[in-house]
């Protein structure tokens, strides 16, 4: 509101050479848009730069005047016509920033999103993301727990015997190792004296799915559930091979049901967190992480990354900001993690926490393409073109195919 009363001051005479300034300005562009500015590093960061403290000090003449100067001295600069466009905005002349706007996307399509013309969605359009699915995984000591923990649940009833537990921990150990063909042939061997032991067809099944073989592991862990309809780990398999193969519904019901038998199947819960995300339920997603978090506390660290990455996604900035720092002091090493809290801090306009964060990415790791890409962004947004295009390059040379897109752009010769 303060900013809004003190622009309806500025006087008639500025607001009429703006008007005339923008007519002339915008002939210009549309004249020239192939026009590759060479000087523009030398000529319009500096005015950018006095803009931004001409507008936070409300010297809105100042602003406006050092905007026209900008766009008047390269006007091909997609960047100086999104400031004043979002400048125009705040005084009220909307169709003048439509206008600047469509001028810019003409320009250069992505700058509207990296100079936040388009909110924070934008930009998260357009920087480097952590996949959540890449870090939901378990460590290989978090995996074999469940099975240790089935292992002793089904000693009464499963009809397997008890002496043959130790084969079942061999081919738990094959399977984790990658050792396919030695795990199946043992497990076969167990399936031949033991046709009903829910717990051996489970592990097939899990052999079959490494194999890239789907429906003979579906097959597998159906036959394990129908021996054993409280298996909740084949409920679970079952759930998963469902999800992957994107049917959704069927997936839910079987990792719903492996929860219901299991309330503490961890692995479970984060399966469904990502199975909610993959069907648009980003609360429920949380609402896994949650419960994951009340049952392990610290334990799961996994579940606090992918509980801050889907505060994020729900726009809980702050939220995002908590759960990361607390993995980030767990793991101050993993260039991830880094990498995601730069994200963040670029989201907030923090950008040279973002840098110092990227930077410290690609200290842990000097091969992290999407480091060197999102930095580059934050180099653009201080008005750090030269560095920006450098990072840009690298991440190019590290084949990240986005780069080189982005860098036709915003890198002029």
């Amino acid at each position: 509101m303060r900013y809004l009363v003190t622009v309806l001051l500025i006087s008639t005479t500025i607001l009429a050479t703006l008007a005339q300034t923008t007519s002339r300005m915008d002939n210009n562009v549309a004249g020239s848009r192939t026009f590759a500015v060479e000087n523009e590093k030398s000529t319009i960061q500096p005015l950018l730069i006095e803009a931004e403290r001409q507008f936070r000090a409300m010297d809105f003449e100042g602003t406006f005047l050092t905007l026209e100067n900008a766009v008047a001295q390269n006007p091909n600069s997609a960047e100086a016509l999104l400031l004043r466009a979002r400048f125009k905005k705040i005084i009220g002349m909307e169709t003048e920033a439509d206008r600047d706007q469509m001028m810019a996307n003409r320009i250069n399509p992505y700058a509207a999103n990296l100079y936040g013309y388009n909110g924070k969605r934008g930009l998260l359009n357009l920087i480097a993301l952590q996949p959540a699915e890449a870090v939901q995984g378990l460590s290989t000591y978090q995996k074999l727990k469940y099975y240790y923990q089935a292992l002793d649940r089904k000693t009464n009833a499963d009809e397997i015997g008890i002496d043959k537990f130790e084969q079942l921990e061999v081919v738990i150990m094959y399977i984790e190792s990658d050792q396919l063909v030695q795990a199946l042939n043992t497990i076969d061997q167990v399936l031949a004296e033991f046709p009903k032991s829910a717990i051996a067809y489970d592990l097939r099944g899990n052999i079959l799915k490494k194999q890239g073989k789907s429906e003979a592991a579906i097959d597998a862990f159906l036959r394990a559930v129908k021996i054993d309809s409280e298996f909740a780990i084949a409920w679970y398999n079952l759930g998963v091979m469902e999800k992957d193969l994107e049917n959704y519904q069927n997936a839910k019901t079987y990792l719903d049901r492996a929860i219901e038998l299991q309330s503490d199947l961890t692995k479970a819960y984060f399966a469904r967190a990502v199975l909610h995300k993959k069907m648009g339920d980003k609360e429920s997603a949380l609402n896994d992480y949650n419960r994951i978090i009340e049952m392990n506390g610290d334990s799961y660290m996994e579940a606090f990354l992918n509980r801050g990455l889907t505060k994020k996604m729900l726009g809980d900035y702050n939220g995002a900001f908590a759960d990361l720092n607390q993995v980030i002091d767990e793991f101050p090493n993993n260039a991830e993690l880094r990498k995601n809290r730069g994200n963040l801090h670029l989201l907030f306009g923090l950008n040279q926490k973002a840098i110092q964060d990227y930077s410290e990415a690609i200290r842990i790791n000097g091969d992290y393409a999407e480091a060197y890409f999102n930095r580059g962004l934050a180099f653009f947004l201080i008005y750090d073109k030269v560095s920006g295009c450098a990072d840009l390059d690298q991440s190019i040379k590290l084949g990240y195919e986005k780069a080189a897109e982005i860098k036709t752009y915003f890198c002029t010769n």
